[in-house]
């Protein structure tokens, strides 16, 4: 979803040059950004690319005023790497749509697991018998909660994880590997 200057601005603050109602459609690279995107240059070294750019909007710091003059538009601001960071989480919370809690279709739920009604279960995840999931937790793809494991609340586990799993839990005896 697109957004405006004027919008970025009024959320992360920030000293803008051009026009407020100018339409941002994404994020790129200085480099690379298009004519609807914004970008940033956070060091002196790369003051060629903000020539070449064709940003609609970069974020620079405000010693670099005097070059982004004739540009349609910049955020002037102390530190744009910082900016940019906040920016893009911003960006991610505001023009995705909200996430939606539940249990997808694919995912595999004991019957003796504790998942919490607002927590979110995504595809293909495995939660075990006496598990518990927190509120607002959410387990994206292929995530294995392990028997007895316990999540707590807003937690993020990302694709993949398997909690609970054998990890250290094997003592060396006599030339044979005996499991904890």
């Amino acid at each position: 979803m697109p957004t405006t200057l004027g919008v970025i601005v009024e959320a992360l603050g920030g000293q803008w040059h051009g026009d407020p109602q100018l339409v941002i459609r994404g994020l790129a690279p200085l480099q690379t950004a298009g004519p609807d995107q914004i970008s940033f240059l956070s060091h002196p070294r790369y003051q060629s690319q903000l020539e070449d750019s064709a940003a609609a909007c970069v974020i620079v710091n405000a010693s670099l005023a005097n070059q982004v003059a004739t540009r349609p538009a910049a955020i002037l601001t102390e530190d744009p790497y910082l900016y940019f960071a906040r920016l893009t989480q911003w960006w991610r919370r505001h023009q995705r749509p909200a996430r939606s809690s539940g249990v997808h279709p694919s995912a595999v739920i004991h019957p003796e697991a504790f998942v919490a009604e607002d927590a979110e279960i995504g595809p293909l995840c495995v939660v075990e018998r006496g598990a518990r999931i927190g509120a607002g937790t959410v387990l994206r793809s292929r995530v294995t909660v392990g028997e007895d494991c316990v999540l707590g609340q807003r937690c993020l586990v990302h694709p993949g994880v398997v909690i609970g799993a054998d990890g250290f839990g094997f003592a060396p005896h006599q030339g044979r590997w005996e499991k904890n």
